[in-house]
């Protein structure tokens, strides 16, 4: 009997009436730490934290009886289970049984769990060391086409193709060589069809260190891959303007393609993407699939009713899988088609504050969905709209390379009855085409000009003006200057240049000007061009002077330490301050690149959050306390003030730390020695709120409208005492607002500067919460290097 109870995957008590202890099986000795010898010296007293005589007087009642219990281990540790008590005969006397199970078995059973797995829309199993099954999920045994219970046991070589087990092999391999777990995407064709995993892999191991299972999780990625390949493509055109290869986009069958793998991977009965038409204000059924063709049929367009059901559209009140009862949109569809669908999922497509439209599945009576696909599809929505956006601005550009063409030739005419002169030029200046008014007004033949360099016709003066040929970036020049007439006298010629780089011509018309000329029109179009210039000159300013002046310095200390060598007169302590030196304006470098790719990231919609559920109380004040050295070391006083110690939310940590480091730097800079810089955090009841505050100069309120504008600051004067390109607030600003937040800045001369952001409190549905672990101290402290390298005085 002993033998048996030791099988048992509970715990096993045997005691006499009087709580002698005669029996307990192997696993809860093993619990309780003890020797068989020594526990069955023992009375029940001497483990058991509650009183015996309860047990008693409860088998005085019932004969059978299940309590929960506290049992003392031999470390004292209080181990909680639920137990079975029963009178039962053992070796022939009547004793009392006490069967146990750990107190959280009491609450979910494997049946639940498996239940759970099922349902959970992943692919899962367990093999053991030599590679065969002990549990597989419905989802795994479906795809693989074998029984879930034939599945038990076999190996994925009894089953799979040669080289997809190899494959599966090959990475096993790699996480017992790694003793860790593995993450990785794997793609394999499937029909003549390519099909993406995820696929996640965890060894097991037994409390020797060997090997005992191998678990893994598979789940179906290729929907997000065809997205995020198709949306990298047509971006890719588009940015290199591929003209040719733009006119072959096709965005309904890019999108019927992508519908028809959501159907796939849904099980949907019917699928549809209406697309809205502004100035219709209607909603256009752009793809119908399978069920959809039948509930859509003969409808060309959708009326939007009303302002209100707009608004509900656009903020998504009827997003989600839901009962066709609960379904809150009504579209004018066949009433029939209603009649057979039990689940409708309404999902918008909206980029940024654009809304696109709506994408909608549906399921019929005969299939009900066994887990709920919100946040996947809502995902797959998001790329939808890239993808939308992407093929309507390729659409666009093709539009305008037809246009150009029409006016190309327009030109090519123009050229011939134009009543001014009209010439092209290649960058060395030659003539490449002239119209007939060459030679009515300076007498010069067309053979006389073409392939000539206008030196050989320009006024000896004049000659310097046309330099810039070669080297002419600008898109459009003003020039006035003499060309000799063909009789040897000189015209005055007001010249218009527009620089073609695709084409690598210049195309130029001139008025003459000879008798008009005077100094009122001449003073006015310097005036002009000088304008043209200043606008463009303000733009690039900062740019320029942020990479010219650290650039400079590495130079020039570079420059130092050669001397130095030279002269045999370097020192460490000398040679460590000039690598500081190096390293500090490597360090403005490297964050204004940082700057510039984020930032042109988030304008084509590439500068993704990874969200995950944090405390971010935590993350916010320990990159404040990061930074406490480098606020000390300004003698500035650093207050941290918070009315919370946790709320956990969804957030991108290291986004949030971004925000957090660009307005700590910004602090610095503008805060005089012996002032101060308040970080405080309270929260209400949908959103956590930080405010940084420095007792700086301030800002003119006039000017608070436009700190957050991509490459301004507030004034010159801060421009020349505090470093900066004008993209880190344009960033913070983004990077709040992809977090569903907003930022202000509040500010008056001599009163300092405040900064308020709020982050929206939520959490993501299905998702574990991790704790965020920072880096290194170490690297922590390189970021901070990296984030302030503009404060000199570090």
């Amino acid at each position: 009997m002993k033998s048996i109870f030791n099988k048992f995957d509970s715990y096993v008590l045997v005691i006499k009436y009087d709580g002698s202890i005669i029996f307990a099986n192997d696993k809860l000795l093993k619990k309780l730490k003890y020797e068989e010898e020594e526990l069955y010296n023992f009375n029940i007293q001497d483990i058991l934290v509650t009183k015996y005589n309860e047990i008693i007087n409860i088998l005085e009642y019932s004969k059978d009886t299940t309590i929960d219990l506290s049992l003392y281990s031999k470390s004292k540790e209080i181990i909680k289970v639920y137990s079975d008590i029963s009178v039962d005969y053992f070796k022939k006397n009547k004793e009392i049984f006490i069967i146990s199970k750990d107190i959280r078995h009491k609450y979910y059973t494997i049946e639940d769990l498996e239940n759970l797995l099922d349902n959970s829309g992943m692919m899962i199993y367990i093999k053991d060391k030599d590679s065969r099954y002990l549990y597989v999920n419905k989802s795994l045994s479906k795809i693989s086409l074998v029984n879930q219970e034939d599945m038990l046991g076999l190996s994925m070589q009894d089953y799979l193709p040669k080289d997809l087990y190899k494959i599966h092999q090959e990475s096993d391999k790699e996480v017992l060589r790694l003793k860790q777990d593995r993450h990785y995407n794997q793609k394999i064709t499937i029909d003549g069809e390519e099909v993406w995993y995820d696929v996640y892999k965890s060894p097991i191991y037994d409390e020797n260190g060997d090997f005992k299972y191998m678990t893994s999780t598979i789940r179906d990625i290729t929907i997000e891959k065809i997205l995020e390949d198709e949306v990298y493509k047509s971006y890719t055109q588009i940015n290199n303007l591929d003209i040719n290869n733009l006119n072959n986009i096709d965005m309904y069958n890019l999108l019927k393609h992508i519908g028809e793998k959501i159907v796939s991977a849904t099980n949907a009965d019917g699928l549809s993407i209406l697309l809205y038409d502004k100035d219709e204000k209607s909603l256009i059924p752009y793809i119908k699939l399978a069920g959809a063709l039948e509930g859509l049929k003969g409808i060309d367009k959708i009326p939007i009713r009303n302002d209100e059901e707009y608004k509900n559209m656009i903020y998504g009140e009827y997003d989600g899988l839901k009962l066709v009862d609960e379904y809150s949109i009504k579209y004018d569809v066949n009433e029939d088609y209603f009649k057979s669908v039990k689940y409708i999922g309404s999902y918008k497509i909206q980029l940024y504050d654009e809304f696109i439209g709506i994408l909608n599945i549906s399921y019929k009576y005969d299939y009900i969905p066994t887990y709920n696909r919100d946040d996947i599809m809502r995902s797959m929505c998001n790329g939808i709209a890239m993808v939308i956006k992407n093929c309507r601005l390729s659409e666009e550009i093709k539009n305008e390379n037809e246009k150009r063409k029409l006016v190309e030739l327009e030109l090519e005419n123009y050229l011939d009855i134009a009543a001014d002169l009209v010439s092209t030029f290649d960058k060395n200046g030659k003539f490449l085409k002239v119209n007939e008014n060459w030679t009515k007004l300076l007498g010069w033949d067309k053979e006389d000009l073409i392939n000539k360099s206008y030196v050989n016709f320009v006024h000896p003066d004049d000659v310097n003006n046309y330099r810039s040929f070669k080297n002419m970036k600008d898109t459009t020049a003003t020039l006035t200057n003499r060309y000799i007439h063909k009789d040897g006298r000189y015209i005055w010629l007001d010249w218009n240049f527009r620089y073609d780089e695709k084409k690598s011509i210049i195309i130029g018309t001139a008025k003459d000007i000879t008798e008009q000329k005077d100094m009122e029109i001449q003073k006015r179009k310097l005036e002009e061009k000088i304008h043209l210039e200043r606008i463009k000159n303000e733009f690039f300013a900062n740019i320029s002077h942020e990479f010219r002046t650290p650039i400079n310095i590495i130079l020039g200390t570079i420059q130092l330490i050669k001397k130095n060598i030279e002269n045999n007169n370097i020192g460490i302590e000398n040679l460590n301050r000039h690598s500081d030196t190096i390293k500090q304006n490597s360090y403005r470098l490297l964050r204004l690149v940082n700057n510039l790719i984020d930032i042109s990231k988030v304008d084509i919609g590439y500068y993704n959050l990874k969200p995950s559920n944090h405390n971010i109380i935590n993350i916010i004040e320990d990159i404040t306390l990061s930074v406490a050295d480098y606020i000390e070391h300004k003698d500035i006083n650093l207050i941290f003030d918070t009315d919370t110690e946790e709320v956990i939310t969804s957030c991108d940590p290291d986004k949030i730390e971004r925000v957090m480091l660009n307005l700590l730097s910004n602090a610095i800079k503008h805060t005089p020695e012996d002032g101060s810089i308040e970080v405080n955090i309270t929260t209400d009841d949908d959103n956590i709120i930080v405010s940084v505050k420095d007792s700086g100069g301030g800002i003119p309120s006039d000017k608070l409208d436009i700190i957050f504008d991509r490459f301004r600051q507030a004034n010159n004067l801060l421009t020349r005492r505090c470093e900066g390109s004008g993209i880190g607030l344009s960033l913070v600003k983004a990077i709040v607002e992809m977090h569903g937040g907003k930022i202000q800045a509040y500010s008056s001369i001599g009163n300092g500067t405040e900064f308020v952001f709020n982050i929206p409190i939520k959490l993501l549905d299905n998702k574990k919460e991790y704790e965020y672990n920072y880096d290194s101290k170490d690297f922590q402290i390189e970021k901070c290097h990296i984030e302030f390298s503009d404060i000199y005085s570090l």
